[in-house]
């Protein structure tokens, strides 16, 4: 039978839309995923990441300028990543702690000296100069509020190093790998959230 132009249409029509579903169920088909070269790409970039663990390395390094540290001084400096405060009492003896105090981060060059200790200036906390370790009430100042962040924080210890003079510098031993031993720790922990590192610091 001759088949009329109105049905030719519809045919050519049902035809193309066959085609254009074949050709789309083959483009996303697992077959062409895996032979894609852009899909070969995606899994190089996807491919588990191996981070090699940075190496602690001692070292002395100069931090002050001797001549600043006077008795009763505390100076700071900054070096490889790490900013410490190097303390000078009252018989000119000289430690090195961190330039943060807990709880807040308050800089310890801001702090006040007693006989062996540093005092945060805010919650009035006392840290032994040679370990670093609170001595007596954890936060008792502010009145009123000196409790309520002794509630909403804990005793920490403040960070010490030791130290030395040597001709016109004070020195600090201190690992000079520190910070970037932390960023590959933190780079490590965004990769292995993505599925991406090898686990190797488990």
């Amino acid at each position: 039978d001759e088949v009329s132009w109105p049905k030719l249409k519809t045919m050519l029509r049902v035809t193309a839309l066959v085609n254009c579903l074949v050709a789309v169920s083959a483009f996303f088909s697992p077959s062409a995923r895996i032979t894609s070269p852009t899909a070969s790409v995606l899994r190089r970039n996807l491919a588990p990441v191996s981070m090699a663990a940075v190496q602690k390395k001692m070292q002395w390094v100069p931090f002050v300028n001797a001549a600043e540290c006077q008795k009763g001084t505390i100076n700071s400096g900054f070096q490889y990543g790490l900013e410490i405060a190097i303390v000078c009492d009252e018989q000119g003896g000289l430690y090195a702690m961190s330039n943060k105090m807990p709880p807040f981060g308050q800089p310890t060059t801001f702090a006040l000296q007693e006989k062996g200790v540093v005092i945060d200036p805010v919650t009035r906390t006392q840290f032994s100069t040679k370990t670093g370790k609170p001595v007596g009430s954890w936060c008792p100042a502010p009145p009123l509020f000196g409790k309520l962040f002794g509630l909403i924080t804990s005793p920490q210890d403040m960070p010490t190093f030791p130290c030395r003079k040597k001709g016109n510098a004070v020195e600090v031993n201190v690992n000079v790998n520190a910070k970037a031993a932390f960023e590959t720790d933190y780079w490590r922990g965004i990769l292995d959230a993505q599925g991406k590192t090898d686990g190797g610091y488990y």
